[in-house]
């Protein structure tokens, strides 16, 4: 013999399944909203990607040798190459020579 569904069961089964129901369309909103905050910050990456490329290219255009020539003459400045130019040689700590804390420059 089948039981006869009684009331308290029914409001118990509708109760939870409003339950459920409700924190699937709070989840819904909540991805919703999250897809909206993340193409906004696409956007805002892409604008400071874009701008970022465009000083990138200013510098090189800049710093390019007949920029620098072109400032340079409305400067009046004389650009010479150095003739004799140094840079600094740096050994590794764990050489086997002995290390004095100095280091040595090497020219052309």
């Amino acid at each position: 013999m089948k039981k006869k569904p009684n009331i308290s069961n029914w409001f118990i089964f509708v109760s939870i399944l409003f339950v459920f129901l409700c924190f699937y369309v709070l989840l819904s909103c909540k991805v919703i909203a999250i897809g909206y905050q993340m193409e906004e910050a696409k956007k805002r990456y892409e604008e400071s990607n874009m701008l970022n490329k465009h000083y990138k290219a200013e510098i090189l255009r800049l710093t390019s040798q007949s920029e620098l020539l072109k400032n340079a003459a409305s400067f009046e400045m004389d650009l010479a190459n150095p003739s004799g130019w140094c840079y600094l040689d740096i050994e590794p700590e764990n050489k086997k020579e002995r290390n004095d804390g100095t280091a040595e420059a090497g020219t052309r």
